[in-house]
Formats: C-alpha cells, sequence, structure tokens
C-alpha cells in the first residue's frame, strides 16, 4: 500500500526530523496490513488445488464458486482471491464505502454503500449476500471476505425491524460511546445476516478470510461475526441499551424482549452443525500495524516500546496515559530513555456532548497536547488506518510541543475545542490533520508518541490535570 500522508501546516510544527520519522512509521504500519497481500499469503492455487492456510481444496470438484465480500478492505481482498482463483469461474457480491474506489474491475456485483450508518444500498448488498447463499449446494464452495465496517455496508433487517430502526439504534449507541463489542451484540439481534445466520444460510463448504479491526480478534465481534457462532443473547442487547440509557424504537425493544422471552429464534451458537462446514481464519490484525511501525521507529535509532495493540477507553481519558509517559520517559526514563518512541493500537472512544466536528483519534491527540502543555520536544500522532476519522475528511491527528504555542499566538483555546468534540476545527487552524483518504485497510487505529529528552520544567503542568 502506498496511502499518501499530507499534515496540514506541517512545517510549523517543528520538530522535522521526528515527524517524518512518525509519519514514516504510520506508512509502515499500513504497508503491513495491505488487504491484497495478507490475502495473497493465505490463499494459493497450486493446477486444481486450492490451498486455504495449508488445507487443500479440489477445484475440479466444484461446480460453483461463490464470493462474498463485505467492508472497508472487500474491494482489494476480494481481487486478490480473483487473482489466485484465475480462470475459475466465480459469482459473489462486492459491498464497499460509497467514497471507494474500485481499482480493478470485478466480475462480481458491486454495491457501494453507506458507512457508518446503513443505507437502501446497504440492505440491498446485505440481501444479495443471502439470495447468493441460498443458491448454494453441496457443490459449491464459498469464500466470504469480512473486514471492518462490514456490519453496515451489507445489512439485512431481521423480520419487524426497518433500516431507520437500524440506523438509529446505531447512532444512539455511538454517540453513547458504546465500544464495537456492545454495538455489534445489539445489531447481531436484529439482522438475518450477521451472528452467524449468513453460514447458517450456507450450503456448502466455506472460508471466511477476515481482516480484524476489533481489539482483541474476537471473531464473532469482527462484523458481527457472520460465519461465527454468536455466544450474545437477546438479554446482553438488551442490557446494554439500558447499560446507556438508550430508548430504542418500539420495533426494536419489542423484538430483543421477545427474544429475551423465547418468543424469536436466537442467533446460532457454538455447537450448531452450521458450523462444522466454515473456517474462520484472520489474515490480519492491529498487531501487525503495530509491530510493522515499531520496526519502522528502531531502524530510525527510537528505543522502542511496543506497549499495546488492545488500547480502549475514553479518549480523553487515554490521553493521561500518554501524557505520563512522555513525562515519565523524559524524566525517569521508563519505559525507555530518550530518543524514545511508544506504540500502540487498538480503538478508543467518545461520548460525544458537543455540536463540534472530530474523531476519536482526533479528540485523543488534543487532549494529550493539552495534557502536555510547556513540555517540549515530542510528537503524538493518533490516526485510524481506514483512513477515516468521525464524520471528517481527515485520518487523524498530530502535534508536537509547538503546536500549544501556535495555539497561543493565535487566541485559540485547546480546552473550549475539546469540551465542543471539535478537535477537526481546532487542528484545521493549528495544524496537524492527517488525511489520507480511504486506504483500503481497516485495523482499528494507530497511535505513536516520539520523545526526544531534553529535560523539561518539572513546574510543568500535571499529566492528571481534569478536563472540563
Amino acid at each position: 500500500m502506498s496511502a499518501v500522508l499530507t499534515v496540514n501546516r506541517l512545517r510549523e510544527l517543528g520538530e522535522k526530523q521526528d515527524v517524518e520519522a512518525v509519519l514514516s512509521a504510520l506508512r509502515r504500519g499500513l504497508a503491513a496490513v495491505e488487504p491484497f497481500k495478507l490475502v495473497a499469503k493465505h490463499l494459493r492455487r497450486r493446477g486444481k488445488r486450492l490451498i486455504v492456510d495449508g488445507v487443500e481444496i479440489d477445484t475440479g470438484s466444484v461446480d460453483d464458486f461463490l464470493v462474498l465480500a463485505a467492508g472497508k478492505a472487500a474491494a482489494p481482498m476480494a481481487s486478490a482471491v480473483l487473482h489466485v482463483l484465475g480462470d475459475v469461474p466465480v459469482r459473489g457480491v462486492v459491498a464497499v464505502p460509497r467514497e471507494s474506489r474500485v481499482e480493478r474491475p470485478l466480475p462480481l456485483e458491486i454495491f457501494h454503500a453507506g458507512h457508518p450508518t446503513p443505507d437502501e444500498d446497504s440492505v440491498k448488498a446485505g440481501q444479495a449476500f443471502l439470495e447468493h447463499a441460498k443458491k448454494t449446494s453441496e457443490k459449491s464452495f464459498a469464500i466470504i471476505l469480512i473486514s471492518g465496517g462490514s456490519s453496515a455496508l451489507a445489512a439485512s433487517p431481521a423480520d419487524g425491524i426497518t433500516l431507520d430502526d437500524k440506523k438509529a439504534v446505531t447512532k444512539a449507541l455511538m454517540n453513547a460511546g458504546a465500544s464495537i463489542h456492545e454495538l455489534n451484540t445489539v445489531r447481531k439481534h436484529l439482522s438475518s445476516l450477521k451472528g452467524g445466520m449468513l453460514a447458517k444460510t450456507l450450503r456448502c463448504r466455506a472460508v471466511s478470510l477476515i481482516l480484524s479491526d476489533v481489539v482483541g480478534d474476537q471473531l464473532d465481534v469482527i462484523g458481527s461475526g457472520p460465519t461465527v457462532p454468536d455466544p450474545s443473547t437477546y438479554q446482553d442487547a438488551l442490557n446494554i441499551l439500558r447499560k446507556y440509557r438508550i430508548q430504542p424504537p418500539p420495533n426494536v425493544l419489542k423484538r430483543l424482549e421477545d427474544g429475551a422471552a423465547g418468543a424469536v429464534a436466537e442467533t446460532p451458537k457454538p455447537g450448531d452443525p452450521a458450523f462444522t462446514r466454515v473456517s474462520n481464519i484472520i489474515v490480519g490484525k492491529n498487531a501487525d500495524a503495530v509491530k510493522a511501525a515499531a520496526a519502522e521507529l528502531k531502524g530510525k535509532r527510537y528505543r522502542v516500546v511496543a506497549l499495546t495493540s488492545m488500547l480502549v477507553g475514553e479518549a480523553r481519558e487515554t490521553a493521561k496515559l500518554f501524557a505520563s509517559l512522555a513525562r515519565d520517559i523524559d524524566r525517569n526514563h521508563i519505559p525507555q530513555k530518550p530518543p524514545a518512541a511508544i506504540v500502540a493500537g487498538g480503538e478508543t472512544t467518545v461520548t460525544v456532548k458537543g455540536t463540534g466536528r472530530g474523531g476519536r483519534n482526533q479528540e485523543l491527540v488534543l487532549a494529550t497536547c493539552i495534557l502536555l502543555k510547556n513540555f517540549p520536544n515530542f510528537v503524538f500522532a493518533s490516526m485510524g488506518t481506514d483512513g477515516v476519522d468521525g464524520p471528517t475528511d481527515a485520518a487523524g491527528a498530530l502535534c508536537t510541543g509547538k503546536t500549544n504555542q501556535i495555539a497561543d499566538s493565535t487566541g485559540l483555546q485547546p480546552e473550549k475545542f475539546l469540551e465542543n468534540n471539535d478537535a477537526y476545527n481546532f487542528f484545521h487552524q493549528a495544524g496537524g490533520l492527517i488525511k489520507t483518504g480511504p486506504t483500503g485497510t481497516n485495523v482499528g487505529d494507530l497511535t505513536i508518541l516520539v520523545v526526544t529528552g531534553k529535560q523539561t520544567n518539572p513546574t510543568t503542568p500535571s499529566s492528571h490535570q481534569k478536563f472540563g
């Protein structure tokens, strides 16, 4: 992958060498999760044999190859499968975000659909998935390709549930700061496709190649697990809505309550015979991007700690961790002495209370920047590997020791921007917005802190500062 990363007002942010090192590490992280290459590693063809992670399939015994792909990486993943299959005839569906370009012509039905909120084209894609699955037989073989965003891009509301119902619940949960695990638990119980229902519909052997955008790589959560047993229940979904004090549309509440009472069949659980025909394989994940970014920084002579690929929590609270790390590296050489780099991945959340623009990565960087006021000689960046951070055209943001100086000199008040969930407009004015456009992959977020270690004033504000 050769995503082009741009940063507005880059020259004014200073720390040129460190900024370039961080951007180089972000690029290396993205390259490590390039979907075409990842699929090709796990899928090979040798004559009439198709080899999937060491398991051989005789293509001569298959009369019907089905490819179903959904997600932000659906197009390159499907391209890789078609490249491997070569002259083997295939049928199927590809569902991608509306703004995505399908660079290679695909002999499959393509839907450009809504994300993160499903739309009518998402429903058409979901229905096409199920229609193709119903046409399979024992002579068929299905290759399912799942990546981040597939829950919204291929949607099939359950009986009695409308698209507007799903949209309302999705939006309410996202604005409340629900995790992807919680969001997908609810979505699985409002769908005839997710939560193992696609596997239940297929009448053939299948392999599901999965690019994980979920912290912890839990198979039943990635894309709401269309080919995976669902351990969650209708009662779990109800509990999540109650936790966030969300009053769902009447149709949603009725289905979940009927399901919890046993009046509606549960999603298929572990042990269901449908899953004996399906293999689920993770081909790429956030840890791959973290390791690659760390390796890039090591090559540039930083002392590197690959901290975690499971970073979670409210973005502005997680900022306290990185601010504390910056100060500890500088003062106490913990966990490394300068020049040091911390690399992390995962997915934070934002509870939206303001009316501004932003995303979880931009909010994390802004909150960290505030906590590091008067702390020089650092670079901190965080971005979504899909190139999209919240409802903005930015992938994330970057700040340096100069960012607060720019804010002070121009009258910007970062605390007010944070309070209004308006990180995008802060970095638009102060500089630091990272833009890539859609990258064609999605493994969650990548976060990098670099500290060069010139001693700071010990009286600078503590990283335990409270946000208003």
